[in-house]
């Protein structure tokens, strides 16, 4: 359960980070809206993984499927980053697409662990 711990809450982290500052930079509407999206994405990204580290082990099981596949999302779109970064595939990966990449390793993940609980509750 360590790992599982580590990467959904890194993962969940990264997610709201992600979507945070995206939300507050487009929300504002001038020039610099980064200067105040960026802190505003790294504290709750913050609040999120420290939230998740604490209480991951008393979530219900669903809880805990839901938040590691929110942080599936966060962890691809931060994998594909690293990739465009290297430049491997970097025609290929817009932000549409890594969206979509991300999107379905979310749900991906969450029918495997789905699968996973399903299996161990039987036998």
């Amino acid at each position: 359960m360590g790992v599982r711990r580590i990467l959904t809450a890194t993962g969940a982290g990264v997610s709201t980070f992600l979507l945070a500052a995206v939300l507050v930079i487009e929300a504002l509407d001038f020039e610099f809206s980064a200067i105040l999206g960026l802190p505003v994405g790294l504290l709750a990204g913050f609040a999120v993984f420290a939230g998740l580290w604490v209480n991951f082990t008393d979530l219900t099981s669903g809880i805990r499927r839901s938040a590691s596949a929110y942080a599936a999302f966060g962890l691809t779109i931060l994998l594909l980053l690293g990739l465009s970064y290297v430049n491997i595939c970097r025609e290929s990966l817009s932000v549409e697409v890594m969206t979509a990449t991300g999107g379905v390793a979310a749900v991906v993940v969450f029918a495997l662990l789905w699968l996973t609980d399903r299996q161990s509750a039987r036998g």
